[in-house]
């Protein structure tokens, strides 16, 4: 049996299915039907699987749960996973983003933060409401300070948890060294399935406020670490006071006295020597992103770029570079040097390039291009918005790899860029305080997510054919 075989003779049983009139309905003969139920045979394609559904008039869940149980049958359940993780860090990117709004306003540098209740030089924390105080307490105190630094080892569950982001928000220059834990190895809890991508969603916030965060990484067995019998593994320094605490948040100890806080600075930087930089993150501007993408491109030499927006990069001329690039006579060389190479390196790697029809709709009417900081350019006229998506048809027609998503990628955030090759990727997001973020992925388990995700899209029935994407360009450019 297997696990498609299992539910689907299930749903025939609980049904009461005429099993030779489903045959029938699915063009197969009862023997082969009779093998589907007893898990000697596997559908041969997910139409199949549709098929079978529609004469069982399963529910849209019951239909989604048997899709499923064909994908886990077919590519197994880790991969299923893996995938199935990547999907939704896509389709919920835009609500990881911190929302300002509800954030208090930091502190002003030199003002006093609110400091514990008793001042004493360690003080024990009762229950997670004390802990959390006493964390948040410490972030406070560290915003206030103009040359303020943050040093955590914990999960990033547990930050989510104790919502640090919030304490975090429109900070100024605070410095934040993270250090955690990534699994190198298969989990047997599949809670934990896929567990470096979970992590990568839950410290996604941090790259939208103002501070300078930097995660680091070591391999090993989380449960051992964080889930076991371990007293207060989760550490939070800042120069003035620190809190040790238990993984469950509920126990812990505050401590500010000044020997006590050097010795854990001392430990605390022995380890970080010892650990890996997650992600390389800086804002995307000419002085980084423009200006480094060239060499972190050079070893890559093929790739899949997946975003709402076309890529109409390799589209762009020299003459509508000097049209649109802002910048006084001074620097506007410059600028159009480090955008001339951006474009020179995009265009010597093979890139499997996807959008939506929303994204392509939304650079027609805007004619920006998420790629490039918008303080860098001016938004290209109409004609010349048609003209890119032109070039951009006759590149399909030539047979280069340009293709529209299919559902449910067709809800590709707008203000996202994935960017994965087998040995390199990078993330390239929008948000509301930084403008442009870029993230490279240095840990080899989250490239190899993003890259298989991406490489499966054709057999997931995830984008829509050549002549789809044709169709689509050629309706739009004459709209």
């Amino acid at each position: 049996m297997s696990e498609f075989s299992d539910l689907f003779s299930m749903l025939v049983s609980s049904r009461d299915i005429n099993v030779t009139g489903l045959a029938a309905y699915c063009g197969l003969d009862r023997s082969t039907m009779y093998k589907l139920l007893n898990g000697r045979r596997n559908p041969s394609s997910r139409e199949q699987v549709l098929r079978i559904s529609e004469f069982m008039n399963l529910n849209p869940l019951e239909n989604r749960e048997l899709l499923n149980a064909y994908l886990i049958t077919r590519i197994g359940w880790d991969v299923f996973c893996r995938r199935t993780a990547v999907l939704e860090f896509i389709l919920n990117f835009q609500n990881l983003s911190p929302s300002f709004s509800g954030f208090p306003a930091a502190p002003e540098p030199g003002a006093p933060a609110s400091q514990p209740e008793e001042d004493r030089n360690a003080r024990p924390l009762s229950g997670r409401l004390q802990v959390s105080a006493a964390v948040h307490s410490l972030c406070l105190e560290a915003l206030a300070d103009p040359n303020g630094t943050l040093d955590i080892i914990a999960q990033p569950e547990h930050l989510k948890t104790l919502d640090i982001v919030s304490s975090l928000a429109g900070g100024s220059s605070l410095r934040i060294r993270h250090i955690l834990c990534v699994n190198n190895n298969r989990s047997l809890i599949r809670a934990q399935q896929d567990y470096n991508l979970q992590c990568l969603t839950k410290i996604i916030p941090f790259f939208g406020i103002r501070c300078r965060y930097q995660p680091y990484y070591y391999y090993d067995d989380v449960n051992s670490h964080f889930n076991n019998l371990n007293f207060m593994p989760c550490v939070f320094l800042s120069q003035k006071s620190a809190v040790l605490c238990s993984s469950s948040l509920k126990e812990g100890i505050f401590f500010s006295a000044p020997d006590m806080i050097s010795l854990l600075q001392n430990r605390f930087n022995t380890l970080r020597k010892s650990v890996q930089p997650l992600i390389s993150s800086f804002p995307s501007s000419l002085a980084t992103h423009l200006r480094n993408f060239p060499e972190t491109m050079a070893s890559v030499k093929s790739a899949f770029s997946l975003s709402a927006e076309p890529c109409l990069m390799p589209c762009i001329t020299a003459d509508l570079l000097r049209k649109y690039l802002k910048g006084s006579p001074d620097s506007r060389p410059k600028l159009i040097a480090a955008v001339t190479a951006y474009i020179s390196a995009f265009s010597k790697i093979d890139v499997k390039s996807c959008f939506t029809r929303e994204g392509a709709r939304a650079f027609l009417e805007t004619g920006r291009l998420h790629e490039v900081p918008r303080e860098l350019y001016s938004p290209l006229e109409y004609p010349d918005r048609i003209l890119l998506l032109k070039q951009l048809r006759h590149y399909l027609s030539m047979g280069y790899e340009i293709r529209l998503l299919n559902t449910p990628l067709d809800r590709f955030p707008l203000h996202l860029h994935l960017f994965s090759s087998s040995d390199l990727g990078y993330i390239l997001f929008e948000d509301g305080v930084n403008g442009l973020n870029y993230l490279v992925l240095k840990e080899q388990n989250l490239l190899n997510a993003f890259y298989d995700f991406s490489a499966a899209l054709e057999k997931g029935d995830l984008l829509c054919s050549a002549e789809e994407t044709d169709t689509f360009l050629k309706e739009l450019i004459e709209k």
